[in-house]
């Protein structure tokens, strides 16, 4: 298969020919929500919210799952914002967002890449809170949308995609690595063309472009060694790509793991094991969440 123009799928990412735009309701809402807490004005956001009934179905399913922390049912979008604060209403409601500009027809499942983003996104919240990073919201968020480039090359370049997603499940291989074989560039340039395009912050650049290459990190290192040994633990978990790949992973040897060293004290005293359960606490609920978002 000849290499991919990284010229052409610059252009057609531009030009978002063939890829769904984005709820418009989301930037928005990510505004409102990034203001101060006190000038957060909720009765405004539910109202935006509630103006796409499938989004603000979705936001309310999502909003009663265990995963999020809900201790009692809430049938509506003000009950969800009151009982969760803006931040978790924020994940929730880029989670549904981002989850509709997926395809539905294809020959790759696209509910596995939602399946393990979700997944990618609790896993780097729950690390950062335990390793004492600053903003573990924003590791949510960094985890939710690092594989956005898989996205792009499912929608814009399916024939070459497919090929590789192909390749990569027949072997059990790493699919970043059959990308690069394949297509010559892999999902974290074309997702970083993505967030360039949407006009995302640079950290979320930054994580798309270095989330498999941790070492070349500047901006925030530590954000992006978080969102890599997520994608790891993830992937060695039963909540990858939609195929069981041939990984084995020792954290100690692994470069984001260093990086976490050196930004967390707080790395030794975590318990490793009682964290590697947790994440496996999350596979069927996250599969049953993605499933049902779906089908919504």
């Amino acid at each position: 298969m000849p290499a991919l123009s990284l010229t052409d799928l610059q252009h057609r990412v531009e030009t978002l020919n063939g890829f769904p735009s984005l709820p418009a309701i989301l930037f928005p809402v990510l505004n409102q929500l990034s203001a101060n807490t006190d000038e957060i004005d909720l009765h405004k956001t539910v109202q935006m919210v509630s103006h796409d009934g499938a989004l603000s179905s979705q936001v309310l399913h999502m909003a009663n799952s265990p995963l999020f922390g809900m201790r009692q049912r809430v049938n509506s979008l003000r009950g969800a914002a009151l009982t969760l604060g803006v931040h978790r209403l924020r994940d929730i409601v880029t989670s549904c967002c981002l989850m509709q500009v997926s395809p539905r027809t294809s020959e790759v499942n696209a509910a596995a890449l939602w399946e393990h983003s979700l997944a990618c996104a609790l896993v780097s919240r729950n690390l950062a809170r335990k390793l004492g990073y600053s903003d573990p919201e924003r590791a949510y968020l960094a985890g939710l949308i690092h594989d956005l480039g898989l996205l792009v090359n499912m929608l814009l370049v399916p024939k070459e995609y497919t090929a590789a997603y192909k390749k990569a499940a027949s072997a059990r291989r790493s699919l970043r690595d059959v990308e690069l074989e394949e297509m010559g560039l892999s999902h974290e340039i074309t997702g970083d063309l993505l967030c360039t395009h949407w006009h995302l912050f640079d950290y979320l650049s930054e994580v798309m472009r270095r989330h498999h290459d941790v070492e070349k990190a500047t901006l925030d290192p530590m954000l992006t060694a978080l969102v890599n040994i997520a994608d790891l633990l993830c992937r060695t978990s039963g909540l990858g790509y939609g195929y069981t790949e041939d990984l084995v992973v020792t954290l100690q040897e692994e470069p984001a793991w260093r990086i976490i060293n050196e930004h967390s004290p707080r790395v030794k005293h975590l318990d490793m094991a009682c964290f590697t359960l947790e994440i496996e606490a999350y596979v069927n609920e996250v599969r049953a969440m993605v499933n049902a978002l779906f089908c919504l």
